[in-house]
């Protein structure tokens, strides 16, 4: 067995095995000499040591250089690159199956394949002025209002008699919040729209002004009538109730600059995106572990197929941001349904499980899945909301 010593002589030449420099060794390499192993002075005669299996290079290089390398090992667009996205558009399930089962020289690392497609798609979001999210209003028609005036007289009427005489109390008393729209103005549609440009929301500023105003002075009101917080008659107790109102006039600014600036709004979530959607890989391979066990479930086969996963919902998605910028309509929600069934098609190859426990297995991970981001993503819009009106 060699020694982890090297066998150096410094006082004669019997017997030494020089450890060359990169630049030799790459020159050794090409006339097939022999060389010394770096880690394990072995003799080697190729790039690799087959005693301790490294490369035969120290790797120190200038700065520029590992840069350079770096950047080119993590985003290089090579052969496999293109094999490796071509059987995950054709084949799902299959590079992920085939990766973690042993056949890695044939494709695209996995870390590789996401941080490649995320970066082109944060990139395709800022090139196109793309909005993560944003809030569409648009003032209601007249036809609207006596639709929805008749289904509220309806329910009134089939209400009993006595919810029936407080909401008509509600009504009639001098500012109180009624949700119908009896003593606020607020006769608005409001939508909330996902990876969209500013240009294509509807926004009628007057109407949503309007209702915010009333909305804001309503509730106030509301709160000095009969919110009692924390013993507000009490001594002392008004403070309280100043400090609840102050907070609720602070979200109410917070959400009227979200519905009036979404760009600036979006700024923040666009920094906060990528770094949610990295740790949501790991995130999915743990559900995965939860749904689906066996000898060809280990969690390192769920983390490989979490990040080829991400990577297609990456390019899926991007590819329909492209796709609306030409007017393709409904591009978000056929997005959402391809990524779906291909998630589905991907877990049944992968580990070769039945339909019934395949459609099974992804409906119970894809709900926690969606759950969890959506808590994280409403959290940091939440965040947003009350910092923006700081």
């Amino acid at each position: 067995m060699a020694s982890d010593t090297p066998d150096i002589d410094p006082a004669g030449d019997e017997g030494v095995i020089d450890i060359a420099s990169p630049g030799v060794a790459d020159a050794a390499i090409a006339t097939g000499a022999a060389l010394a192993c770096l880690s394990c002075a072995a003799a080697i005669t190729g790039p690799y040591c087959s005693n301790c299996g490294q490369r035969n290079d120290d790797m120190r290089r200038s700065s520029l250089i590992l840069a350079r390398d770096f950047l080119k090992d993590t985003f290089a667009f090579d052969s496999r690159m293109w094999r490796t996205l071509g059987l995950m558009a054709v084949v799902p399930g299959k590079v992920p199956s085939s990766y973690s089962h042993g056949q890695r020289s044939k494709y695209t690392p996995p870390v590789r394949m996401f941080l490649f497609v995320s970066f082109l798609f944060f990139l395709a979001l800022g090139l196109t002025h793309t909005m993560f999210i944003a809030i569409e209003v648009t003032a209601k028609t007249p036809a609207q209002i006596a639709s929805e005036k008749a289904v509220r007289d309806k329910a009134l009427a089939e209400a009993p008699a006595e919810a029936r005489a407080a909401i008509e109390g509600a009504d009639q008393r001098e500012g109180a919040v009624v949700i119908d729209g009896a003593k606020l103005d607020c006769y608005i549609n409001i939508g909330t729209r996902f990876f969209v440009r500013p240009q294509d929301i509807a926004f009628d500023e007057a109407k949503w002004r309007a209702c915010a105003e009333s909305f804001s002075k309503a509730a106030k009101d509301e709160i000095e009538v009969d919110v009692d917080i924390g013993g507000a008659n009490q001594k002392g107790g008004g403070g309280a109730k100043v400090d609840f109102a102050n907070g609720f006039d602070r979200v109410v600014k917070g959400l009227d600059q979200m519905v009036a600036n979404p760009t600036a709004f979006n700024a923040s979530i666009n920094v906060w995106l990528p770094r949610v959607m990295f740790f949501m890989a790991p995130i999915l391979a743990l559900i995965l572990a939860i749904f689906i066990r066996g000898k060809d479930a280990f969690l390192f086969d769920h983390l490989v197929l979490s990040l080829y996963s991400h990577a297609t919902g990456f390019a899926i998605i991007g590819a329909a941001i492209v796709l609306a910028q030409f007017g393709v309509p409904h591009t978000f929600p056929v997005a959402m349904a391809l990524l779906g069934v291909y998630f589905i098609a991907a877990l049944k190859r992968a580990y070769a499980r039945g339909w019934v426990k395949t459609i099974y297995s992804t409906v119970f991970a894809g709900i926690l899945y969606v759950l969890i981001l959506s808590s994280v993503v409403g959290l940091i819009l939440a965040n947003q909301v009350w910092r923006t009106a700081a």
